[in-house]
């Protein structure tokens, strides 16, 4: 997998999150279904300091219809709520 951070634009830097997420998540027909065992390795190989917390979080927060996973609508959410915490290219982390 390429590195996940790319150019500081916010459009493009959302758009690489969401490939990560998406490399992470499992396809279930047309879409892609994250548990919290999928989003704990993709905030990992995003950096995240405690990858359980934030996935634990992430659904906490994302997943509205209370299914166990993110999926559909709910990926942007996960992507905005992932840059919105830092995971862009001008967090000084990376």
């Amino acid at each position: 997998m390429q590195p996940w951070f790319g150019s500081s634009s916010s459009s493009d830097n959302k758009k690489k999150l969401k490939e990560v997420f998406e490399e992470y998540g499992k396809k279930s027909g047309d879409e892609i279904r994250l548990e919290k065992k999928d989003l704990k390795a993709a905030f990992e190989y995003l950096g995240a300091l405690m990858p359980g917390y934030k996935a634990a979080s992430a659904l906490k927060y994302i997943d509205t219809d209370k299914s166990g996973y993110i999926k559909g609508t709910e990926l942007d959410a996960l992507v905005e709520y992932a840059y919105s915490s830092g995971y862009n290219r001008s967090n000084s982390l990376f």
